[in-house]
This record gives C-alpha cells, structure tokens and sequence, in this order.
C-alpha cells in the first residue's frame, strides 16, 4: 500500500494534467440518477418454464407411484371435490386473466410462459381420469388439491414478478411493456 501512494505521489504532474471532456459532470449526474430498465428477460422464462417441468414430472412420478391398480369406479365423485374442483378453477382462471393482461415487451415470451402453465392442464386432465376411476381413493383427491394449490403459489409468483418488473418500469415510462 505504501508504494502506491509513493508512486501516485511521484506521478502526481502526469495523473492531474488530463481533464474531463466538455459536459462531463452533468453526464455523470443523468448516469447516476437515471434508473435502469427492467426487462423479462429470456432467462427468467426458461427458469419459470424448467420449474414447471419439473413440477409436472414429479406430480407423474407421484401420481404413478401412489396409483393402486386399475380399480373399477363402484361411486361418483363426492360432492365436496367436484366443490373444490369448481373453486380451484376459478382461482386459477383469474389468474390466467391477471398474467394475460401484463403487456409483454417480446410477445413470444408471453405465449412460452402461457404455454408452460396450459402443460400444467395435461397433469389435472390426468388426475381427474384418475379420480374418476378411483373417486374414493384420498390418496388422487390429495393430489388433485396439491397440484392446484402448487399451480396457485407457481402464477402468483409469476405475477409479484411481472408487477415488480412493472413498477420497476413504471416511474420511467408508464406507457413501457414489460
């Protein structure tokens, strides 16, 4: 440390003779008080889209494993799941419609991630030919529910992350996609 403040001071003449060029300081404070743009990067989407495939992989991995043969249906499916069924769908519609709203910078990031979630709906089809094979089985009811309460928590992390790219947007530009 003690020899580069003795070099500094011997080249003292040579490190002041230059001068910033014309303008520099009002640069230097648009640099430092400009915010920078926040934009849904590519990224991020391949990382929302790996997490819903391996969602939907260990859902099969389980639903496979839990399965108990081919049980002919003796019953219809209780009352309260179909209620639960009904409920459940309608949350994750809203759902739908709030990411459908947001307004993508790259509309192909916006059909991958719509796509990545409807891969989700493949898994429930299966469940719900699961459950109505066994519809007394708990076991397929449990899943059922696990798999919208996990698709719940997945699209309302998708939406604190656009609303955060959003507001992080919006002192700029309110009119700026995301």
């Amino acid at each position: 440390m003690k020899n580069l403040e003795d070099h500094i001071r011997e080249k003292r003449e040579l490190l002041d003779s230059e001068q910033p060029r014309e303008g520099h300081e009002e640069r230097f404070l648009q640099k430092l008080y400009s915010k920078p743009v926040r934009r849904l990067q590519v990224r991020h989407v391949l990382q929302v889209a790996a997490s819903l495939a391996i969602l939907i992989t260990s859902g099969i991995v389980l639903v496979k494993v839990s399965k108990s043969g081919d049980k002919v249906a003796s019953r219809e499916i209780p009352a309260s799941v179909i209620e639960a069924d009904m409920y459940y769908t309608s949350q994750l519609d809203a759902r739908y419609d709030q990411i459908r709203e947001f307004n993508f910078e790259d509309m192909e990031e916006k059909t991958l991630l719509l796509d990545e979630l409807k891969d989700l709906d493949e898994y429930h089809q299966q469940l719900m030919s699961d459950l109505e094979a066994n519809p007394g089985d708990d076991r397929v009811i449990n899943a059922l529910i696990r798999h919208y309460q996990i698709k719940l928590e997945i699209m309302d992390q998708i939406i604190i992350q656009l609303n955060q790219i959003k507001s992080a947007n919006s002192p700029k530009d309110e009119n700026e996609s995301v």
